[in-house]
């Protein structure tokens, strides 16, 4: 009897231990799953860290030379965080038109030696101009383009939206910052900034005028960067 009691323990006893071995191993496999995940998640909030635009912050300072310059203008400020391999930056304005974005200005570029700056993207009307702005440790400029707009835009309003997430940078490709829709529709219905990759959204609703603008960052040349557009264009 006493033998079998013994038995028994012994055998309960490694069952236990079996179960403990086995609970080790799951949760050996569980604590290497979490630290993959927070692995997977440092690497890409490192990947978004290196490389962004987002929505400058101004100081109290900057925010009053603003206003003491009278910037009655919409005017957008944004900071970017660039690698050295990053050559060149290209600002280019679009109008949509039967569902399909063209160029109004840009194509060209401005280099860039830093691994960050400013761009600033003054306006009212797309349709009538823009000014552009960028500074930067070693750069610094700003470009403008006005005219007279082919379109009548009397009576009608507009509707502007802009980028506000910080946004990932990615080599040579665009990061649309303004979308302005132009109307005369007492109705808009107005999208993300992201919408600027589904022109066919807008079509829907019959707009009279859709501008847009977008920021690319390249690791060419700002020559390499205009034939490159040149050709394209063609």
């Amino acid at each position: 009897m006493t033998k079998a009691v013994n038995d028994a323990t012994l055998n309960k006893a490694g069952d236990i231990y079996q179960y403990l071995i086995t609970l080790k191993d799951c949760f050996g496999k569980l604590l290497l799953c979490v630290a993959l995940s927070f692995s997977l998640s440092a690497c890409a909030e490192s990947d978004l860290n290196q490389m962004y635009i987002e929505e400058a912050q101004l100081t109290k300072e900057e925010k009053n030379i603003a206003e003491l310059l009278g910037l009655n203008q919409e005017y957008l400020l944004y900071d970017f965080f660039i690698d050295d391999t990053i050559k060149s930056m290209q600002i280019n304005t679009y109008e949509l038109i039967d569902g399909e974005w063209h160029i109004v200005a840009g194509g060209g570029g401005q280099a860039l030696e830093d691994s960050k700056g400013r761009l600033a993207l003054g306006f009212d009307n797309i349709a009538d101009g823009l000014k552009i702005a960028t500074q930067s440790k070693h750069n610094s400029g700003s470009t403008s383009y006005f005219k007279e707009s082919r379109n009548d835009l009397t009576g009608m309003g507009w509707v502007t939206s802009t980028l506000t997430n910080k946004t990932e940078i990615t080599y040579d490709q665009e990061i649309p910052l303004v979308i302005q829709i132009i109307t005369s529709k007492n109705e808009v219905h107005s999208y993300m900034v992201d919408y600027f990759f589904q022109p066919e959204e807008y079509e829907k609703y019959d707009y009279e005028h859709v501008y847009a603008i977008t920021v690319l960052f390249s690791q060419k040349t700002v020559n390499e960067l205009t034939n490159q557009f040149d050709y394209e264009d063609k």
